[in-house]
C-alpha cells in the first residue's frame, strides 16, 4: 500500500513539473481581447521598406523614419532614419541624391493609413503608429499580427 502511495505522489510530481515547465517555456500572450467598440483613431503611421535602385525614392536621413536604414542605389549604407513617427522632426524638405531605398522592420498595410475606419490600438498592424483624430500619438501596435476586425465602421 505504502509503494502505491509513493507512486502516486511522485506521479503527481511529475505531472505538476511538467506543468510549470511548460507554462514557463510558452510565450507571453496577451490575455486582453480586442473590444467590440472602434477607435477613435485619426491616422495611422506605418513605416515599411520602399523604393529599390530602380525606383528611388526622395527622403533624406532626417525624414526617414527611425529603425529603418537607407541605401544607395548600389546597396551600400547610407543612414538609419532620424525621424521618430510620434514626434517628427522638423526636416529640411530636400532628396538626399545618394539615397535610393529603405528597409524597415515588417510592417502591413499602407505606409499611411488616413482614415483608419474602425481599427483599435488592438486590432493594428504591428510597427504601426497610430494618432488620434487631434494628431497626438495613441498607441504602437508590437503584435504579429492583428486581431480580426469584423466590426463594421461607426
Amino acid at each position: 500500500m505504502d509503494v502505491h502511495m509513493e507512486v502516486n505522489f511522485v506521479a503527481y510530481l511529475l505531472i505538476v513539473l511538467g506543468l510549470l515547465v511548460l507554462v514557463s517555456a510558452m510565450e507571453h500572450v496577451d490575455a486582453k481581447a480586442c473590444t467590440l467598440e472602434c477607435g477613435n483613431l485619426g491616422f495611422g503611421i506605418c513605416p515599411r521598406s520602399e523604393g529599390s535602385p530602380e525606383n528611388r525614392i526622395c527622403t533624406n536621413c532626417c525624414a526617414g523614419y527611425k529603425g529603418c536604414n537607407y541605401y544607395s542605389a548600389n546597396g551600400v549604407f547610407i543612414c538609419e532614419g532620424q525621424s521618430d513617427p510620434k514626434k517628427p522632426k522638423a526636416c529640411p524638405p530636400n532628396c538626399d541624391p545618394h539615397i535610393a531605398y529603405s528597409k524597415c522592420p515588417p510592417s502591413k498595410g499602407k505606409s499611411l493609413i488616413y482614415p483608419t475606419g474602425c481599427t483599435t490600438c488592438c486590432t493594428g498592424y504591428k510597427g504601426c503608429y497610430y494618432f488620434g483624430k487631434n494628431g497626438k500619438f495613441e498607441c504602437e501596435r508590437k503584435s504579429d499580427e492583428p486581431k480580426a476586425n469584423m466590426y463594421p465602421a461607426m
